[in-house]
């Protein structure tokens, strides 16, 4: 069985080291022809020689880029680079390669285009991009869900109740692609204790150890995790329930003392600028993009239940502003004053009302309801700066009063259109996840992060789960 995985965590690496190897190739296939086929750039007439010497130059290009991949560890056999696909890394050692490869070519004095080194930078960044993404839903993500590759992972904590929430929540998420093989309540860290540790390890091939919040009260807590460094077993701890918290908690290198402070979830001027930006373009374009799906509900809503095709309600938004929510009506017009007719899905004090057979809802609303086509009109929410494309769920002023100070945390940023809720269970998910999900993102954001949540949204909304 051990062989087996392995062999078959080689075979999903060779395909992450081929789709970049393909995506280097199309990049600079494509750099040559826009270096000698583009008129409009490169109106002067290249000699036989110059392309020669170009194909030699290109050909060193992509020996140079790989190796950059290879020496900075990007190809390793580990759970990282297999399951997470590490797109983020992939591109940043891109970047590093490019920058060093311009440096060189300045001192040198290398004729090499300026033109033709941004083309190449941009459309690499793009293709490795799209290679890894194809890599992943076309093989390694079936791989993953049909448990043909998995790191094998034992989970060790106080009690069988955090064992169980742990546990439950590491295969609800099995795209990471952990498989909990064995779960180790410890009391103490003693010999007996250890002996059955041993035996499990052996009997189960436990591959990597998962510590639970309450095990570094433990006083053999680091000579277990030297233990099983000796051991060759990957050893995670998770320290805090930090991600519910809010915060993240990142090293801070002090003398002779290891802090762990609390990040807040704040980005960059810069950062902000980049998100504001891509959400105007990706805004407008799909509102004409999807111009035609516009009328199309809006003609079948009119047809079926008169006006109002557009629905609006009251949202809590960035820093606690209240913003008008568009969405294609999808309920009956005085669903306001039936909803004695509908049950709440969640528990009676939970702040958000779901009914999966809500009665009030009408049948074109329905089927918008299940693919997300209700959400539509956002866009416009996204084009006047109250919404991003990308962000938490949008709260409702009733549930945002109910907030504590922890779930008020989730008001520092936009709401968004899509989010990680939207990837995650939706309407399934119950208060305490949804929000957890929602302040991890904005501690972890990132500007491919956000590309991957839009990118997943697509099989989400074909897929109708937790929609309703």
């Amino acid at each position: 069985m051990k062989s087996f995985q392995v062999d078959k965590k080689l075979f999903t690496l060779a395909i992450l080291v081929i789709s970049d190897l393909l995506a280097m190739f199309i990049t600079i296939w494509a750099g040559y022809q826009f270096r000698f086929r583009n008129v409009a750039f490169f109106p002067e007439l290249n000699s036989i020689d110059s392309e020669i010497n170009y194909k030699l130059f290109l050909f060193i290009v992509i020996l140079g880029w790989l190796t950059t991949l290879i020496v900075t560890g990007t190809y390793q056999l580990t759970h990282a680079n297999l399951f997470v696909l590490n797109l983020q890394n992939v591109l940043k050692r891109t970047i590093y390669f490019f920058f060093i490869l311009g440096f060189v070519s300045f001192i040198s004095k290398i004729l090499f285009s300026r033109i033709l080194f941004t083309f190449m930078f941009l459309s690499g960044l793009i293709f490795l991009s799209l290679g890894r993404l194809l890599s992943y839903f076309l093989f390694i993500r079936p791989m993953i869900f049909s448990k043909q590759i998995s790191s094998r992972l034992m989970l060790i904590g106080r009690d069988s109740n955090s064992l169980k929430l742990y546990s439950e929540w590491i295969i609800q998420n099995r795209s990471l692609g952990y498989a909990v093989v064995s779960r180790l309540i410890c009391s103490e860290i003693n010999i007996s204790w250890i002996d059955e540790f041993q035996r499990l390890l052996r009997y189960k091939k436990i591959e990597q150890v998962l510590l639970l919040p309450g095990m570094e009260s433990e006083r053999n807590f680091s000579k277990f995790v030297h233990y099983c460094e000796d051991l060759g077993v990957k050893t995670n701890w998770i320290p805090l329930d930090s991600g519910n918290l809010g915060y993240w908690l990142i090293p801070q290198p002090q003398e002779g003392l290891p802090f762990l402070a609390f990040s807040q979830s704040k980005i960059s001027v810069s950062e902000r600028m980049l998100k504001r930006a891509f959400d105007v373009l990706f805004a407008v374009s799909a509102l004409v993009l999807l111009s035609p799906v516009y009328f199309v509900i809006s003609v079948l809503i009119l047809i079926t239940s008169g006006r109002p095709v557009f629905y609006s309600q009251k949202r809590v938004g960035l820093n606690g502003k209240v913003f008008n929510f568009y969405k294609f009506r999808s309920m009956v017009k005085n669903a306001g004053q039936l909803i004695s007719l509908a049950s709440n899905v969640h528990a009676k004090d939970h702040v958000i009302f779901k009914d999966k057979r809500d009665p009030r809802v009408t049948p074109i609303g329905r089927i918008l309801r299940k693919y997300s086509l209700d959400e539509l009109p956002q866009f416009f929410n996204v084009l006047i700066n109250d919404m991003s494309v990308v962000g938490p769920r949008p709260a409702l002023v009733h549930e945002v009063k109910k907030y504590d100070s922890m779930y008020e945390r989730r008001l520092n940023a936009k709401p968004g259109v899509t989010g990680p809720w939207q990837i995650s269970g939706r309407s399934d998910l119950d208060l305490q996840t949804s929000v957890a999900l929602d302040l991890n993102y904005m501690v972890n954001w990132s500007f491919t992060r956000d590309l991957w949540i839009i990118i997943a949204t697509i099989g989400a909304v074909f897929k109708g789960r937790g929609a309703y």
